[in-house]
């Protein structure tokens, strides 16, 4: 199968890596900081580097970006680029691209993103947005979660065991924090806005706080 990249981070990058090894062919534009200092960038020549937007549109009907689409919500995300692509002419290409292969082969594009503008939903593009999709965001909250239980260690002297420790938040990231932190021995005090969210803290094991309360808490 073939598939195209256009832009995002080091995530997008090893995942061109773990297709390429399976035998696809992998056509990036937008991640030559990554694939220009990497030893291993040809895998078997399954990884071409391509010179515009419009070559790598045109190698595959299937094509994934960054995860969000955009920061700014006027250029792609491209961390492992100096390239710029502004958002506009990535709609374009696309749509003009989705065109002719509807007229060629009755096939539309597959667009893989998240956070994609309600301006790709033109009736030209097949979108698959990630981060509307709730497993998806589950499974992307842990890395996050692992990081920041790092950043813990890393920068406190004492241990998390017995430690007092408040998360802002009770949201997906939020929820595993707390879960993990409280597996670790920590009292885990939460904040949330939401009745609901309150009682699902204390009803968890957490001790739930008001953000007006947090001050209080410090004393």
């Amino acid at each position: 199968m073939d598939i195209s990249i256009i832009g995002g981070d080091l995530r997008i990058a090893r995942l061109a890596e773990m297709y390429a090894k399976e035998k696809n062919k992998i056509y990036t534009y937008g991640m030559e900081k990554y694939f220009n200092q990497n030893k291993q960038i040809e895998i078997d020549n399954n990884i071409i580097m391509c010179k515009n937007i419009e070559d790598v549109i045109s190698s595959s009907k299937n094509i994934i970006s960054s995860i969000p689409l955009s920061r700014d919500d006027k250029y792609i995300n491209t961390p492992l680029s100096e390239n710029k692509i502004e958002i506009e002419e990535l709609l374009e290409k696309l749509s003009n691209y989705s065109t002719y292969l509807k007229n060629k082969s009755n096939e539309n594009i597959n667009f893989i993103s998240g956070k994609i503008p309600k301006e790709f939903y033109n009736g030209k593009i097949n979108n698959i947005d990630l981060l509307e999709n709730e497993e998806f965001n589950i499974l992307n909250s842990i890395p996050t979660v692992e990081g920041t239980i790092k950043i813990i260690i890393h920068e406190r002297e004492d241990t998390i065991h017995e430690s007092n420790i408040l998360v802002c938040g009770f949201g997906r990231i939020g929820k595993i924090l707390c879960n993990r932190l409280k597996s670790l021995g920590a009292k885990v005090y939460c904040a949330a806005r939401r009745d609901t969210d309150l009682a699902w803290i204390r009803e968890e094991g957490y001790i739930p706080l008001r953000y007006n309360e947090i001050e209080e808490l410090r004393k």
